[in-house]
């Protein structure tokens, strides 16, 4: 899955609140919604993706890689062509360490919310 290739817009960054807001909508190839053809939902493992893609998209500083997921909270479903907004706030936490503070929402409300830590390629 490729979730910044499939209609993905970005809204707005800013740089001095090392903020950014990218909207997608949401796909659900024909693999997933055969174990639910009667109630498609788009699975909590690819709202994370579009979390992580969207942080690899904006990151504060070049140069970083994905070292791990923190948290991550799933509160409400999303369904197949609703747009996913994930709006992403960057925070140092370390000397070569950025956590990046992700949710994504739809039109109901807040959908996922998750806590990405990046280091940078220095520190492997």
């Amino acid at each position: 899955m490729n979730p910044i290739g499939q209609n993905a817009e970005r809204r707005e960054q800013d740089s001095a609140a090392m903020t950014a807001e990218i909207t997608h909508t949401a796909s659900l190839e024909a693999l997933l919604a055969a174990p639910c053809p009667d109630f498609p939902v788009l699975p909590g493992v690819c709202v994370l993706e579009y979390l992580r893609a969207s942080a690899e998209a904006t990151p504060p500083a070049p140069g970083l890689r994905w070292r791990a997921v923190d948290r991550v909270r799933f509160l409400s479903a999303v369904f197949p062509g609703e747009e996913l907004t994930v709006r992403l706030t960057w925070q140092r936490s370390g000397e070569h360490e950025w956590t990046g503070l992700a949710t994504a929402n739809t039109v109901r409300g807040t959908a996922a919310s998750a806590r990405l830590r990046y280091v940078e390629e220095a520190d492997r």
